[in-house]
């Protein structure tokens, strides 16, 4: 459990690969838990899948370095996800959902990624979460994107301190995550804000309808699991739990 808040040490750096490959490093230097490590450009910041994130400055690209139990791991994109939603709640009154696994949209537009990796050496058992918050970043319009990019900035029409952002994200996370450790998360109150909650929503799985294995399928979405998968219905009308590995979209 942690003893301290989570984020009483952040390192700020000019420029990274990225913070992802920063927090390895650190943790085999023997950096504390929780510690933060932030930078204001990434010369190649990924996303789930190994995609790209690409970010023009000025947003907030940062990691997390936590020893979450093996057994809560699985509950930790989506209440960083959640945490980050609170925190946009904070600046803006639009609709804002949690698409799951990892990523937070605004108005069907995405703001935000979260993106987990395990580290483990002889030692101990590390979790790294990087986030990145795209706050005064500019993104053009593309039809490229199922889920187009946007900003708080092209939202609000001003500029926003990403610190500000990053200290109420870690007051929201640290609640969070505590409530997380004490077995305490309400996930119920957690599948209300998922996009597309009773609706169908395209997932390209590693599952076979009608013999079409990996085309993307529509599924409806049910609620959240206590384990952290996602309860859904497929359009034969059967119930299935996804996990964050059986989706490749």
């Amino acid at each position: 459990m942690i003893k301290k808040n989570i984020g009483e040490k952040i390192y700020i750096f000019e420029e990274l690969t990225s913070t992802m490959d920063k927090s390895k490093e650190m943790i085999e230097r023997g950096v504390e838990i929780g510690t933060i490590i932030m930078a204001k450009k990434q010369t190649n910041g990924r996303g789930s899948n190994n995609r790209e994130w690409i970010s023009d400055g000025n947003d907030a690209l940062f990691s997390i370095i936590l020893d979450t139990p093996i057994s809560k791991v699985n509950l930790i994109p989506i209440i960083t996800a959640y945490s980050i939603l609170l925190t946009i709640e904070s600046y803006t009154r639009r609709k804002i959902n949690i698409k799951w696994p990892n990523d937070v949209l605004i108005d069907g537009k995405k703001v935000s990624g979260v993106l987990i990796e395990n580290f483990i050496n002889e030692d101990s058992n590390k979790t790294i979460i990087g986030v990145g918050i795209n706050i005064n970043s500019h993104h053009k319009e593309s039809k490229n994107f199922i889920y187009p990019s946007i900003s708080l900035k092209e939202i609000l029409k001003r500029n926003i301190d990403v610190l500000d952002v990053l200290n109420e994200f870690l007051n929201n996370f640290n609640l969070i995550y505590k409530k997380l450790i004490l077995d305490q998360i309400n996930l119920g109150k957690i599948s209300e804000r998922l996009f597309g909650i009773e609706e169908e929503i395209i997932f390209r799985t590693n599952y076979s309808i009608d013999d079409k294995k990996s085309e993307n399928n529509k599924y409806k979405i049910l609620n959240l699991n206590n384990d952290g998968t996602l309860r859904v219905s497929n359009s034969k009308g059967e119930v299935l739990n996804l996990s964050y590995s059986e989706i490749t979209n």
